[in-house]
């Protein structure tokens, strides 16, 4: 077996000795014997050689001897070749290698040559080019070249030991899928050049590495990229023509212009640095697979802007220095990192912008732009973000967790509070906040103590809605109302001795939902007035402290219902005549209390058929409801009644009777008597059980607090008649000169 495989290798080479003898019959060569033009048979000493070289054509140039192509020559055959050891030379015409081998370490001075993928180049010698176009798969490099105007990288070039590649004056570089390298050898792009990506996808190489890079332009489509293989400074102008640059963990300096509508791709690794004077022209975008950077420098001078077209996530740090701008109106920018300089983050009402670093920013950040979208501070619980510059967010404040120091700026929000999150507001008496939203925010306002005072808090709530407070506030200029309210909860709102109250009325005012209480300072010159109520009604106060009274702060909460025990017990006002709110009174004046009282609400807070005559200020004091000096309510603007308590000489809860209200001693009493039929058509029975002695005047009151029919009774049972009254619930108010109970009936 093995001597048959002998003999068929032993075949196979005569045949391929004969078929290579057979070619060279063939083939011509032609040596150059004196100095002078490639079509000059002279040169040759015979029969010159064609212009395009075939099958096993071989040219010598020998040393010592100068050709001058006088029109452009070819090697096209896969076993041609091209030896210069002489000098081969040409100001017009190039030289192109298709198929075939160019060699020696002579001397080619060409106005182009074209390496194509089907040749072989290992010339070593002097090489200079106006254009050198190279589609050699990796071309090592040998030869000491210089390329004056253009060099075509279809393919890679390494350049070796003992080679140099040397960029002329104002050159260009055309990458078009290949990169250039050194492996031992020397590449000089000290003269100012120019490099261009173009066609497809490409790594950068040491094109990009020169001292003498001025211009770099992506052109490669927009499906394709562009990749650093290193950091890169781009002094004149980067052109962004199509595709994209990724950065791929390296830094990119810009400090010229930025033109055209490409792309980048960046990473958590890579910082882009903007030093554009005067900023950039048209926006710095990002892919969708690359909107992350570690840090963002942008150096542009005072005023002057950097605009990005995409959203960015900027990891590390964000600087900028002197006044300049980061322009990210319309996206989403994330902070997760530091931030440096005194210039701003210009916004706009489509703008998101989250700051969620892993600690504190204590240099402040500045936004320029009538407002933000969205505003989300996430710096972690007990970590501070540091405002520059006033906020207006259009559309949602999201606190989530940390700290956002106001530093003297204004805050306006005029979309939403988000209801979760556990971030807080530091703010001084020199910040403003207002709310201006269309309904009530969901979330509510919380600041960090002592960081709970501000200068101005305006209320501008559309569709009678309110804004929650979260925590303790003061105010230490004024609480302005323009619509809406602000409900403060459990918590106690101040106003500051100087300050005051504006804009509050029956829709806009403090609701004391929880509580908390609405705090004001009293004097003996003026009086001091709450526009305290609940979420149904308006119920305001007014305290006057008289002559020779001390003096101190004052609070105010209220509260829906009354209760025989001022703030428990049984609920009076389920069945009673009164208005059907408590108010509750706290005091730093610890002796010297001398006030008058003025309690205000509206008639759709009376219950049980209160009417407007026979009314007083119930204190509830040593564990009763007292009584006082009755009066008629009095109308005051809006609809709304008001009654007067004069010289309380301490506080606790207050409610507003009238003369058949029942104290927590004539409950008893009402138990006496009892109403039947209930409900009726016609005729009621009242029952005396020996409640009252004596006579008795019985009231029928319907549900305005108006007297439709008056009775006197001296039975003890008697019979009155409703049949003349529509059908409807009724109040009877039985009262005599001690005591007074109201029973309900339904005439059907």
């Amino acid at each position: 077996m093995k001597t048959k495989l002998s003999k068929l290798k032993k075949m196979r080479l005569l045949i391929l000795g004969a078929m290579l003898v057979s070619s060279c019959s063939f083939a011509a060569t032609y040596t150059a014997v004196a100095s002078g033009n490639w079509s000059s048979s002279a040169t040759w000493g015979g029969t010159r050689p064609p212009f395009t070289l075939g099958s096993l054509d071989q040219v010598t140039i020998g040393s010592g001897f100068t050709v001058t192509m006088d029109s452009t020559t070819t090697l096209n055959g896969l076993l041609s070749q091209l030896t210069v050891t002489g000098t081969l030379t040409s100001t017009a015409n190039s030289l192109i290698v298709t198929t075939g081998t160019l060699t020696g370490a002579g001397t080619l001075v060409v106005n182009g040559l074209t390496l194509n993928s089907g040749g072989t180049f290992s010339f070593t010698g002097n090489l200079t080019a106006n254009t050198l176009t190279n589609s050699i798969t990796s071309l090592a490099l040998t030869a000491k070249a210089t390329v004056n105007q253009t060099l075509n990288l279809m393919s890679a070039i390494s350049v070796q030991t003992g080679g140099t590649l040397t960029m002329g004056l104002n050159s260009i570089v055309n990458v078009a899928g290949g990169q250039l390298a050194i492996s031992g050898g020397t590449v000089s792009l000290s003269s100012t050049y120019d490099v261009n990506y173009i066609t497809s996808s490409a790594t950068a190489g040491m094109e990009l590495s020169g001292s003498g890079l001025r211009k770099v332009t992506v052109n490669v489509t927009n499906a394709n990229t562009v990749t650093l293989g290193s950091s890169l400074v781009v002094n004149d102008s980067l052109k962004m023509m199509s595709g994209s640059l990724a950065l791929s963990g390296n830094s990119l300096t810009i400090n010229g212009k930025l033109s055209g509508t490409g792309t980048f791709t960046g990473d958590a690794s890579a910082d882009l640095i903007v030093n554009t004077t005067g900023g950039t022209a048209v926006p710095v975008t990002f892919t969708s697979a690359g909107q992350t950077l570690n840090n963002l420098t942008i150096n542009v001078g005072s005023g002057n802007t950097v605009a990005v077209g995409s959203d960015l996530t900027v990891g590390g740090t964000l600087t900028l220095t002197g006044g300049s701008k980061v322009d990210v109106s319309g996206t989403q920018f994330t902070l997760s990192g530091n931030y440096s300089g005194s210039g701003s983050i210009m916004v706009n009402s489509h703008s998101m912008v989250t700051i969620n670093p892993s600690s504190s920013i204590t240099n402040p950040i500045s936004f320029s732009g009538t407002s933000m979208g969205d505003l989300i501070i996430n710096p972690g619980s007990g970590n501070t973000i540091t405002l520059g510059s006033s906020v207006v967010v259009a559309d949602t404040l999201n606190l989530m967790s940390g700290s956002l120091d106001l530093n003297g700026g204004n805050l306006t929000v005029m979309g939403d509070i988000a209801g979760s999150g556990s971030g807080m507001i530091f703010s001084t008496s020199t910040s403003n906040i207002t709310i201006s939203t269309p309904k009530s925010p969901v979330g509510s306002l919380t600041f960090q103590y002592p960081g709970n005072v501000v200068n101005n808090f305006n209320i501008m709530i559309g569709g009678a809605g309110s804004v929650k407070l979260g925590s303790d506030m003061v105010v230490n200029n004024t609480l302005a109302f323009t619509t809406g309210s602000v409900d403060i909860g459990n918590n106690n709102l101040t106003i500051n001795a100087a300050g005051s109250v504006s804009g509050a009325n029956a829709n806009s005012y403090v609701i004391t939902s929880g509580t908390g209480y609405f705090t004001m300072s009293a004097t003996t010159t003026a009086s001091s007035n709450f526009p305290v109520g609940t979420a149904s009604y308006y119920f305001p106060a007014s305290i006057t402290l008289n002559t020779g009274s001390s003096t101190g702060t004052i609070g105010v909460n209220v509260s829906a219902g009354v209760y025989a025990q001022g703030t428990s017990g049984s609920l009076l006002s389920s069945t009673n005549q009164m208005v059907n709110a408590t108010w509750l009174f706290h005091t730093n004046i610890a002796s010297g209390l001398n006030a008058n009282m003025q309690l205000t609400w509206s008639p759709a807070a009376e219950v049980n058929g209160f009417i407007h005559t026979g009314d007083y200020i119930a204190h509830y004091t040593s564990g009763n409801w007292d009584t006082a000096a009755t009066a008629s309510a009095s109308a005051v603007a809006g609809g709304m009644f008001s009654i007067q308590r004069n010289n309380l000489t301490s506080f606790s809860p207050f409610a507003v009777f009238d003369q058949a209200t029942m104290g927590i001693n004539e409950l008893a009493i009402n138990n006496q008597f009892s109403v039947y039929p209930n409900p009726t058509k016609d005729n009621v029975y009242i029952a005396n059980n020996g409640g009252f002695k004596g006579q008795v005047n019985a009231d029928v009151v319907n549900i305005l607090g108006q007297v439709v029919e008056s009775f006197v009774i001296t039975n003890s049972n008697t019979e009155i008649s409703l049949s003349g009254l529509n059908p409807g619930d009724y109040f009877i108010r039985l009262y005599n000169n001690k005591s007074s109970v109201v029973k309900k009936v339904v005439k059907m």
